[in-house]
């Protein structure tokens, strides 16, 4: 297992979906952690909330906020993807012109907000405001202003992604080119990788997933799971969450100890 990293996604993969719980997979991060294996958080959240997981977790490597425009090194600068938040923000402001254009993002949310949207509490809802490149945003038109929506965000060098609660406003990057980022700055720095393994639930995982020498697909909380049909090779959990996250880790553990 030498020269193998683990990249996940947080919520609804590592994290419970309604809980944020990851006990149930501290089996598999035990034995990662016994065997040197890096787990990298790939994620939505915030530079600021990472680092909360971070403590939690107990990681010490790279981790990857605001859906891959946030890369973060130990001990350096966040590596922040243009155009940053400030002229996101700049550019929803000229998008409210259009009447058609009905969306509301965290910028405009109280942190009460945030908790009822998020099932936060005010800390984390706090951390989750703190944001660098993105905007999540509640989409409240119809799907043809949507995509008008989508066009306009392109033509200003941005994009949409729809994560699993909400409509993220992005630079041009993806979790996958922030995974193929780190691993080119690791192997620069003489680390050997030999094996790159993925877990996430969720279409803004997709880019990473298919990255990946090794594919899993976690089973989100009501049993129903994404399809990645361009790698057959893909995994896909019996459980949902971290449940889902522990099981598929041993099972590759132990097939790899079996060989």
């Amino acid at each position: 297992m030498d020269g193998w990293l683990v990249f996940t996604d947080l919520d609804g993969t590592l994290l419970d979906h309604h809980s944020y719980d990851f006990s149930p997979a501290l089996p598999a991060l035990r034995l990662l952690k016994e065997n040197r294996i890096p787990v990298i958080p790939v994620s939505s959240k915030t530079h600021a909330e990472l680092n909360v997981y971070k403590a939690q977790l107990e990681l010490d490597g790279p981790m990857v906020a605001e859906n891959g425009s946030v890369i973060i090194y130990p001990n350096e600068e966040p590596q922040i993807a243009p155009p940053g938040y400030l002229m996101k923000r700049d550019f929803l402001v000229e998008c409210r012109t259009d009447p058609d254009f009905d969306f509301i993002g965290f910028g405009d949310m109280s942190d009460q907000q945030v908790m009822d949207e998020t099932g936060l509490d005010r800390d984390s809802a706090q951390l989750a405001r703190q944001r660098l490149a993105t905007e999540p945003l509640l989409w409240r038109g119809d799907r043809e202003s949507l995509k008008r929506f989508q066009r306009k965000a392109e033509s200003a060098g941005m994009k949409l992604l729809q994560g699993g609660r909400f409509l993220h406003l992005l630079s041009d990057t993806d979790k996958g080119q922030a995974v193929t980022h780190i691993v080119n700055h690791l192997r620069s720095r003489g680390k050997q990788i030999n094996r790159t393994i993925a877990l996430g639930d969720s279409d803004n995982d997709r880019a990473m997933l298919l990255v990946a020498d090794t594919p899993i697909i976690v089973r989100k909380h009501d049993g129903s799971h994404m399809t990645l049909p361009e790698r057959p090779d893909t995994k896909v959990t019996e459980e949902p969450g971290p449940a889902g996250w522990n099981q598929a880790l041993l099972d590759l553990i132990q097939q790899f100890e079996e060989r």
